[in-house]
C-alpha cells in the first residue's frame, strides 16, 4: 500500500466498486480534480478489481486522478446485458456524485483494457445518448486493445490469432464473446468460420467492419438490402453495447475524446484500428496508438 494512496471499497447505486484518491500535492487545496471509472479486462468472465489492485493504483498516483474501478457481475452466470449495465450505473452514479469525492464532473473519464474496453466504449456510447443535464457529458474513453466487433472473426489480426504462438488466441477471444452472449459453446466454430454472419456480410453492418479501414487499396463495401434474421439469443450481436463497432454512423458523432492502444499480436488489432478510424470519420478527435512487437495483455 502507498501513503499517497486512499483507497476504500464502496458501493455505487448497487455496484460494488474501489475507489482510489491519491493525495493532493500541498498548495492545490481545494481544487476539483479529475475522475476516470476503470472496467477491467479478463473477457467479461476473469478478473476482478482485486487482480487490477496495483495497476489501478499506480494509474490514480500517475494521472492525479480519482478512479473508481467497477467489480461488474462476470458471465456467463451473468450474461449481456448485465456486465454492461453495471459498469453503465457505477459511472452514472459517479458522475452524479462527484463533487462528494473532491471530482469536477464535467472531467470524467471511461477506460478499460480488452472486455474492459469494450464496456468502456459501451458506456460511452450509451452516455452519449443520455440527458446531458442529468448527466454531463464525459471528457475522454481510453480503449486499450479493446474487443468491439463479434461480426467478423476473419480479420486479418484474428486470422493471425489462430497460430500457437499469440498469447490470446482466437478461439480463446470468441469463446468469451460467446459465454459474454449466451453460453452456448458449441457456436465456436461457427463463429470462428464466420458461418454465424454469412447473410449480414453484405449488409450496412459489414460496412461498419469495412477492411478498407485497415487498407486504403481495399475498396469501400457497397452495402446490400438485406433481411436480418439472427434466432433470439444471438440478436445482441447485431447491439452497440454488446459489439461498439456496431453503431451507427450518428451515433458515433458527439462522443468523448478518444485514446485507442492497439498492439501488433493481437487478434483484437484491427477491432481498435476500425473503430479509432469510423470515430475519425464521424469528427470525433481520436488518437491511435499502435504498439506493432506487442501483444495481448502488454498493461
Amino acid at each position: 500500500s502507498d501513503s499517497n494512496l486512499e483507497v476504500t471499497d464502496s458501493s455505487f447505486s448497487g455496484v460494488q466498486v474501489r475507489i482510489y484518491k491519491p493525495q493532493l500535492q500541498k498548495g492545490v487545496i481545494g481544487s476539483k480534480r479529475t475522475g476516470l471509472v476503470f472496467f477491467h479486462g479478463g473477457g467479461w468472465v476473469l478478473g476482478s478489481v482485486h487482480a487490477y489492485d496495483l495497476l489501478v493504483g499506480r494509474l490514480a498516483l500517475g494521472t492525479g486522478a480519482v478512479v473508481v474501478s467497477v467489480e461488474y457481475r462476470l458471465a456467463p452466470k451473468h450474461k449481456f446485458p448485465i456486465p454492461f449495465e453495471d459498469c453503465l450505473t457505477a459511472t452514472q452514479h459517479f458522475l452524479q456524485h462527484a463533487s462528494e469525492y473532491g471530482v469536477d464532473p464535467t472531467r470524467i473519464g471511461v477506460a478499460g483494457d480488452s472486455s474492459g474496453g469494450n464496456l468502456a466504449a459501451a458506456v460511452a456510447l450509451r452516455l452519449n445518448k443520455d440527458d446531458k443535464k442529468k448527466f454531463p457529458p464525459l471528457k475522454l474513453q481510453a480503449l486499450i486493445y479493446p474487443a468491439l466487433q463479434a461480426l467478423d472473426f476473419q480479420t486479418p489480426s484474428y486470422v493471425s490469432g489462430h497460430s500457437l504462438y499469440v498469447n490470446l488466441p482466437a478461439k480463446l477471444m470468441i469463446g468469451f464473446w460467446v459465454k459474454y452472449l449466451n453460453n452456448n459453446m458449441s457456436l465456436v466454430e461457427t463463429f470462428a468460420n464466420n458461418e454465424h454472419t454469412a447473410a449480414l456480410m453484405k449488409s450496412h453492418f459489414a460496412s461498419y467492419v469495412d477492411r478498407h479501414f485497415l487498407d486504403d487499396s481495399v475498396p469501400r463495401l457497397v452495402p446490400e438490402d438485406v433481411r436480418i434474421d439472427l434466432p433470439d439469443d444471438m440478436k445482441d450481436l447485431l447491439n452497440p453495447y454488446y459489439s461498439p463497432l456496431m453503431a451507427e454512423d450518428a451515433d458515433l458523432s458527439g462522443l468523448p475524446n478518444t485514446y485507442v492502444t492497439v498492439c501488433g499480436t493481437d487478434v483484437l488489432r484491427d477491432d481498435g484500428i476500425m473503430y479509432a478510424k469510423r470515430l475519425e470519420m464521424a469528427g470525433v478527435q481520436v488518437r491511435l496508438a499502435r504498439y506493432p512487437s506487442a501483444f495481448h495483455g502488454v498493461m
